[in-house]
């Protein structure tokens, strides 16, 4: 295997594997790796894995690799590296790549082929809440098909563990969940550190030699009182023309001040940042990362993993040891350098203690980066991980009733990061409404009922904190219950929402990003918008929709790992009942309401498009066909797990069920006493007419649903797999008439 592991990697990459790179391919991935900054971890995550994966002489690697990186770091130029390797090994077709990061996490193509060998690359605060079901730029809805395939068939690769704060005790602790409850496919976990790791996450592969690149440490004393202007001065006078000078700052704020004073030195500045719109990302990641060019490199800790970025010189504020480490390997990274020089600096509010004794203990020398790793630095516990009844509490999605189960904030990132969680917010341009006070912009009317929902493209990723301080009225977001736009009240900003913002308020500038203090009107994303519709093209009867499903089910079941016999027979039945409930007079007159022609007989799906009018007009708001799929099913007495995964399919039904809105007394727009037709399916089986009940059905329902949740032979983690399967199958027989329109 090692040859062909070579021959493999340099055709991907163009560079002959490492020894240890090569075992990892032979062998396979271990608990911990533990290897310097430059010493090709990013490799050693992917190509091993992937060859193995191929190759299939390991019938136990996982489908999926999801590599994690540190919450507050840039993705895209990992996505992009592996990306070429894929393309350089001619696997684009094969391999599916995706990116869960930033305003792209709220994509969920990777959802819609489970069977698919795959490879998610995303910040561990978007794919850890997508672990624990509360995924951020997820819908609830869509949050049990995220939880179902990250606990299943899944290689997780944790990069610089010591960065991930609360996430690395929650990383931990799901691995060992899944351990103890069970999942229908083996899932495992890598930890990658470039200084030393905790002696419990197991068996360790060291790598102690990695590139002997060399940095000269320096200590910078800056006044407080001048704190940004003396910091830019430095900055101006070390910086060796010709050659890249990387600047990282603690905040944003300072960030923004110091790339100001340098700009205005006449150097050539770059200001890098998350929060940026995809396309300025791209070009600023570009720009930044290009060789041989006279440059500064004005950061925030976006660079300290993820980012193949290296300078001459490195300006950095005093950070925890393991964001130092980070950062130092930014710093004549590849050894283009006889030598690079490493200054920093305590800012305002102080720093670590630790690193700044190490630090100080080595000032003037020049250390490798495997003398970083092999320090003895004290760096603090996280706090614990979430617990069995902890995981088994956030696995309802229904909508939240302000307990402290709702979110899973406090698994992701320590209290004090939270405002830097990112909400997502596109620039659109409407028409003025009423003037508004003297000196201000003239209020707009807001988006219009039919303002199409903003694209990855569009969005922008932007500080909890910082989104806080618009003027009321600004922010538009589309309501999770009536599906109408309305303007975003202060709850409503929660990480991964998406927003949209008038133009004209500002904000933003192609060359920084989100900049809240900047009144340039933001040109929204022409090419976003330019988005065909897209829909059903063709009168779908329920019997063929029901069948078609079933067939879609079997066929994605023969691509996957084999299910026990009853696992098998429940996803295939489930498939054939999901939508039972769309014979309800309601969904019926649904689906032929303004049309032409509808043809007689029960629909699952209408030719022209999705019903006109937005849910609250309906004389049954919210109604929700798969509940009356599990109230027949339940009145039939079919098996709690078919009845559960029907009902399931949508992600309404599922756990917990209550009214909307102001709905009450019907539930989910079904009231008690509504009837059913008799419904006969061409394999024979007939469904008669019933009368439906709905006053207990909310407390039974739970209580059936928690009973499947906590089977020893279930379990959570299997249980949301079975849904994602019934999901995938319907949303496959779905699209065999779907098309532009």
């Amino acid at each position: 295997m090692t040859a062909e592991f070579e021959t493999f990697t340099r055709t991907a990459t163009g560079y002959t594997p490492y020894p240890y790179q090569s075992k990892l391919a032979a062998d396979g991935l271990p608990a911990l790796l533990q290897a310097p900054t430059g010493a090709g971890k990013t490799v050693a995550a992917v190509l091993p894995w992937l060859h193995r994966r191929l190759a299939g002489e390991d019938g136990g690697t996982p489908r999926r690799l999801v590599l994690v990186l540190p919450r507050q770091c840039v993705a895209d130029q990992t996505f992009a590296r592996v990306g070429r390797w894929l393309e350089r090994l001619d696997l684009t077709g094969e391999v599916g790549l995706h990116l869960l990061a930033g305003a792209a996490a709220q994509e969920g193509a990777w959802r819609r082929r489970p069977e698919r060998t795959a490879i998610l690359i995303g910040t561990h605060d978007m794919v850890l809440s997508r672990a624990l079901m509360r995924g951020y730029a997820d819908t609830r809805t869509m949050a049990p098909v995220s939880y179902g395939l990250l606990h299943t068939d899944t290689q997780w690769v944790f990069d610089e563990l010591h960065l991930l704060g609360p996430g690395l005790s929650t990383g931990i602790q799901l691995q060992r969940l899944r351990e103890k409850l069970g999942t229908s496919a083996a899932t495992r976990t890598m930890w990658m550190s470039s200084t030393r790791a905790p002696a419990d996450l197991g068996e360790a592969m060291h790598v102690p030699d990695g590139p002997e690149t060399r940095r000269r440490i320096t200590r910078l004393d800056l006044a407080p009182e001048r704190y940004p202007a003396a910091l830019t001065e430095v900055v101006t006078a070390a910086h060796v023309p010709g050659t890249r000078t990387v600047v990282v700052l603690n905040s944003l704020e300072r960030a923004r001040a110091v790339h100001a004073g340098l700009t205005a030195t006449g150097l050539e500045v770059l200001l890098l940042h998350p929060y940026f719109r995809a396309s300025d990302r791209r070009r600023v990641l570009l720009a930044a990362t290009e060789k041989s060019r006279d440059l500064v490199v004005v950061a925030t800790p976006a660079v300290e993993a993820g980012l193949d970025l290296s300078s001459r010189t490195l300006v950095t504020e005093l950070a925890p040891w393991a964001s130092l480490v980070q950062r130092a390997g930014r710093c004549n990274r590849h050894g283009e350098h006889p030598e690079g020089d490493l200054l920093w600096c305590t800012p305002p509010e102080g720093g670590d203690a630790a690193t700044a004794r190490w630090l100080t203990a080595h000032e003037g020398r020049a250390v490798t980066p495997a003398e970083l790793l092999a320090a003895r630095v004290e760096e603090p516990l996280p706090p614990p991980g979430p617990g069995r009844e902890d995981l088994l509490s956030l696995f309802d999605s229904a909508p939240d009733s302000g307990t402290a189960a709702a979110t899973a904030d406090r698994w992701i990132c320590e209290p004090s990061d939270l405002a830097a969680l990112p909400a997502l917010v596109a620039w659109r341009a409407w028409e003025p409404g009423t003037p508004g006070t003297p000196g201000t912009h003239a209020e707009s009317t807001g988006p219009a009922e039919d303002e199409p929902d903003p694209s990855s493209a569009e969005l922008c990723p932007v500080p909890l904190g910082e989104l806080r301080h618009l003027p009321a009225g600004r922010a538009w977001l589309r309501d999770a219950l009536d599906g109408r736009w309305r303007p975003a009240r202060p709850s409503d900003l929660q990480p991964g929402g998406r927003l949209l913002l008038d133009s004209r308020t500002g904000g933003y500038l192609p060359d920084q990003g989100w900049t809240p203090a900047s009144p340039v009107p933001v040109p929204p994303e022409a090419a976003a918008l330019e988005r065909p519709a897209h829909g059903c093209t063709s009168w779908v009867s329920l019997d063929r929709h029901l069948q078609e499903t079933a067939d879609e089910a079997r066929l994605l079941l023969a691509a996957l790992p084999e299910l026990p016999t009853e696992l098998y027979e429940s996803v295939i039945r489930a498939a054939r009942y999901h939508d039972l409930g769309k014979c309800h007079d309601a969904f019926q007159e649904k689906l032929r309401a303004g049309r032409t022609d509808p043809p007689g007989g029960l629909l699952a799906k209408s030719k022209n498009g999705a019903h006109p009018l937005p849910p609250h007009r309906s004389p049954r708001p919210y109604f929700r066909h798969e509940l009356v799929s599990a109230l027949m099913l339940r009145h039939d007495g079919h098996h709690p797990l078919v009845t559960y995964l029907a009902a399931a399919h949508h992600g309404h039904v599922r756990i917990t069920v209550r009214p909307r809105g102001e709905e009450a007394p019907l539930l989910l727009g079904v009231a008690e006493g509504d009837r059913t037709p008799p419904v006969t399916l061409d394999t024979g089986e007939h469904f008669p007419a019933r009368t439906l009940h709905i006053a207990t059905f909310p407390a039974a329902w739970t209580e059936q649903a928690l009973a499947l949740r906590d089977d020893p032979d279930l379990g959570p983690f299997r249980l949301a797999f079975l849904e994602t399967l019934v999901r995938v199958a319907d949303w496959r027989a779905s699209a065999r008439h779907d098309g532009p329109r």
